[in-house]
C-alpha cells in the first residue's frame, strides 16, 4: 500500500478548514480514541475521520487507510474467536494496538495532506503561538512528505534488486530485506531533516518580522459544524 503525502498544491475539496480548527480536531481525535470504550465508538469514530478526508480532498489516502483499519478489525475479532494460546495473545494483542492509534494515523495524515505550509504558519501567528514550536510543526509538515515520496523511491530501488517488499521476503530472506529497506530509509530521513532545516533557515523562517499570506485565513460555518461534530464525538467517549 502506497501511502503519499504530496508537498505541492493541495488537493481542493469540498470543504476548506482552517488550520487553527484542524489542531482542534487533532486534539479532540487523540482524546477521544484514548477514552473510547467500545469498539462500536471506534468504528463510527473511523467513519466520521473517512467522510472528514472525502470532503477535504484525500479521497486516496482516506480510503486506503480506511480499508487497512477495517481489515486489522477484522483479523482481530477473527483472531479472538479462532484462535488459541500463545497465537492468540499475540495476534490479538498487536492487532488491538494497532487498531488503537490507527485512527490518529489516519487523521494527522488528512489533516497534514491538506494544509499548506504558509497557511499553516499563517494561521499560528495569528494566536500568538510561540515561534519555536510553529518552526517544529512546520518542519515536521514538511518531513513526513518528503519521508513518503523517498520510501517509493526505495521500493522501486528493491524491486530492480529483486527484492520485493512482502511477509513472504521477510521469512526467506529477513536481513536482506531488512537491509534494503531500512538503512536507505534511515540514510534518507537524516539527510531530509538537515536539508529541511538548511532550507527553513534560508527562507527566512526565524525572522521575527510579521509574516504574510496569500491565502485567507478565516473561521468559517464548515469550521464550527467540524468543530461541534467532533466536541460531541468526544463527550461520547468521555460520558460512555
Amino acid at each position: 500500500m502506497k501511502l503519499s503525502f504530496k508537498t505541492g498544491n493541495k488537493k481542493q475539496g469540498l470543504i476548506h478548514i482552517d488550520p487553527r480548527t484542524k489542531l482542534f480536531i487533532l486534539l479532540a481525535g487523540n482524546l477521544s480514541v484514548l477514552f473510547a470504550g467500545s469498539i462500536k465508538y471506534e468504528i463510527i469514530f473511523a467513519s466520521a475521520i473517512l467522510l472528514l478526508g472525502i470532503l477535504c480532498g484525500a479521497y486516496e489516502f482516506s480510503l486506503k487507510m480506511a480499508i487497512t483499519y477495517f481489515i486489522i478489525l477484522i483479523i482481530q475479532m477473527l483472531g479472538s474467536i479462532y484462535l488459541s494460546g500463545t497465537c492468540k495473545i499475540m495476534i490479538v494483542s498487536f492487532s488491538m494496538f494497532i487498531r488503537k492509534i490507527f485512527p490518529c494515523g489516519m487523521l494527522g495524515g488528512i489533516l497534514i495532506s491538506t494544509t499548506r505550509v504558509n497557511e499553516f504558519m499563517a494561521a499560528m501567528n495569528r494566536i500568538h503561538m510561540p515561534k519555536n514550536i510553529v518552526i517544529s510543526l512546520t518542519v515536521m509538515m514538511r518531513y513526513f512528505p518528503m519521508i513518503g515520496e523517498d520510501w517509493g523511491h526505495i521500493k522501486d530501488a528493491m524491486k530492480m534488486r529483486d527484492v520485493s517488499l512482502s511477509f513472504r521476503s521477510l521469512v526467506v530472506n529477513p536481513l536482506q530485506t531488512i537491509e534494503c529497506m531500512y538503512v536507505p530509509l534511515m540514510m534518507s530521513a537524516s539527510k531530509i531533516s538537515d536539508e529541511l532545516s538548511a532550507a527553513a533557515i534560508t527562507r527566512g523562517i526565524e525572522n521575527p518580522k510579521l509574516r504574510t499570506c496569500l491565502q485567507k485565513i478565516h473561521f468559517s460555518y464548515v469550521d464550527i459544524i467540524c468543530t461541534i461534530c467532533f466536541s460531541i464525538l468526544l463527550g461520547i467517549a468521555i460520558t460512555t
